[in-house]
Parts: structure tokens; sequence; C-alpha cells
């Protein structure tokens, strides 16, 4: 499906479908300007999120001989399909830290170190096998792309019109928006999401990802925004009430985790993950596709680690387990 959202510039979006992932499609979006033009993000490395997007961009008439590439963080999901822009020669921006993470992600390091910490946090080996085939893996991208690193306010000039890099850590440690001042639309990715909550989750290249997270909520706070376009789902004209609505949320998670760690202290990360509330159609926690609990125990111990800085929690390791009290 392809919808236009603006004129004067034409802004486009393409949804992407997401196969057997509960996001269901990304967004995809098109600027077109008359000299050049620029897409944000791309969908997963299968058949059917090129399809879908390499009909969204034959039906707009994008030429990429004439277009850039801004990929908005790391997720396979919105990096996946870098190398038909890569091969046709189109420019590419990405922040940096991201670049270097699929980077180093390619190797295996990434995934093994992973592996061995949500171990460490009580997941079940037969769990964590199963993540071989994770989507985050699977699909991703091959890094044999350059890309031009950008960082927190650059201004681009891309499609005729110039935008703005946000560069706004927590969901991952490169996650950036771009912003058009003129015409006050953002390009939220998936640091805002309006019908769903983004993933927080634990990363080997930082150290606190929610407080991360809260601080680039709360540097979007005063921006003017009239028009806020996600990553997944539909979009808002506002984004100051959902910031407060994200804050309220992860503060009511902090709590959750306190009282869970309160009743059963000496749990492991796994063990609160289990006990906490997720929003899985009525699915108890044993009956969670292992991928799906891979990212709730992530998330879990985003909120933990935030605890244990804040000195509100303790992290005790024995031999095998980290523990909790």
């Amino acid at each position: 499906m392809i919808e236009k959202l603006h004129a004067k510039p034409d802004i486009y979006r393409i949804e992407v479908t997401l196969p057997h992932n509960p996001l269901q499609y990304l967004n995809s979006y098109v600027i077109k300007g008359k000299t050049r033009n620029l897409v944000i993000d791309t969908g997963f490395n299968l058949p059917i999120c090129r399809s879908d997007l390499c009909g969204g961009l034959q039906a707009l008439q994008v030429d990429l001989r004439r277009t850039d590439l801004f990929l908005t963080h790391l997720h396979a999901d919105h990096t996946g399909l870098v190398h038909l822009f890569s091969q046709a020669g189109c420019p590419i921006y990405m922040q940096g830290d991201d670049y270097d993470f699929l980077a180093a992600a390619e190797s295996g390091e990434v995934w093994r170190n992973a592996e061995e910490r949500f171990m460490r946090e009580g997941m079940p080996a037969t769990d964590i096998q199963t993540q071989f085939s994770n989507y985050a893996r699977a699909y991703s991208p091959r890094v044999d792309f350059r890309v031009h690193r950008v960082h927190h306010g650059q201004r681009l000039r891309l499609a005729d019109e110039e935008l703005y890099v946000i560069h706004t850590p927590g969901h991952t440690k490169g996650q950036c928006c771009l912003y058009l001042p003129q015409q006050e639309i953002l390009f939220t990715s998936d640091h805002i999401l309006f019908d769903i909550t983004p993933n927080i989750q634990i990363w080997s290249n930082m150290s606190n990802a929610l407080e991360e997270y809260l601080k680039s909520l709360q540097a979007l706070r005063d921006l003017p925004v009239a028009a806020a376009l996600p990553g997944h789902r539909k979009g808002r004209s506002s984004i100051k009430e959902r910031i407060q609505e994200l804050r309220r949320h992860h503060g009511q998670r902090l709590e959750e985790v306190m009282r869970l760690i309160r009743l059963y202290p000496g749990s492991t990360a796994f063990d609160i993950a289990g006990q906490m509330a997720w929003s899985m159609r009525g699915l108890s926690w044993s009956a969670f596709p292992p991928t799906q609990k891979w990212f709730a125990l992530g998330e879990a111990l985003a909120h933990i680690e935030y605890l244990v800085q804040h000195g509100e929690i303790r992290k005790i390791k024995d031999s095998r387990q980290y523990r909790y009290e």
C-alpha cells in the first residue's frame, strides 16, 4: 500500500509487510524532490519485503540513480534491503555507532555474547538455541556497504529539502529521527511509536539503555511537530502527549519490577520477566514464542539495569547466574 502524506514536498509512505512479526509492517518513507529523492528505511531482507518496497518505488517512479537512503537504526526490519540501494550506487546515511554494531554482529561475536549474557540471566539453553533463526539475525543485511556517518544536529540537504538529524539513543545506540523544520514534520522511526510501545533492550554498547531512552524522549518534548511519522503503524499530529504516555509506561514498568523483586528476592531476570504483564493476546509466559521471550527478557533487563544503577536493587553474581534483590 502507498499513501501520500504531504505535498510540497511530496512525502509518501510505502507499507512493507513484515511476515510472522507482531509489528505487522514497516513504514518506508519517500520524499520526492525535483532533482533527487530520499528513501527512509527498507524492510527485512525477504522476498515479500523486496516486492512491497520495489513495487512502491516503481509506482512512484523513483529513479534509484537519483536517490539517497537514510537508515534510522540498525534493526533488520529497517536495514535489510540496503543492498538494493548500495548496488545502485545510492549514497547511504546512518549513525556511526549503529553501523559499527551491525558490522560487528556479522562476525557472530555480538550474538555469542548476547546468548551467554541471557543464559546468565536465567534463560534456558533450549530457548536460546532457537535464536539462530531469530529474524533480527536471519534477515539482516551483509555489511558490504559504506555509509555517510551522521551526527546529532547535522543539517542534510536531501530530496531538495533541508533536514536535521536528531540522535535519540535508547531503542538502539544510534537510533536517529529526521526533522523537516519548515514543515515541522518529524520522522520518529522506532523512537516514538503510537499504537505500540517501542522495545527497549539491553545493549553491550549502552550501559543504561532505558535512561538514554527517557532522556531522548525528554529532549524532543518542546520540538514543534505538526506531523509525526513513525517506523510502524500510524502517526499523529503531535508527540507531547505520547512522550508523557511513554514516560509514564516506563515508570509503571519500573514499579512493577521493583514489586516483583521484593516479592521474589533472589530471582533471575528471566524469572522476573515471566511474572511481568505482557500484551500477548492472553498467552501465558510458557506459551510465548521463544523469540518473544528473548525480547521480553531484554526489556525486563533494561528496567532491571536502570534500577541497579540507581541503587534501588542489587545484582548478585554466583558461579552460574545473576540474581536480583
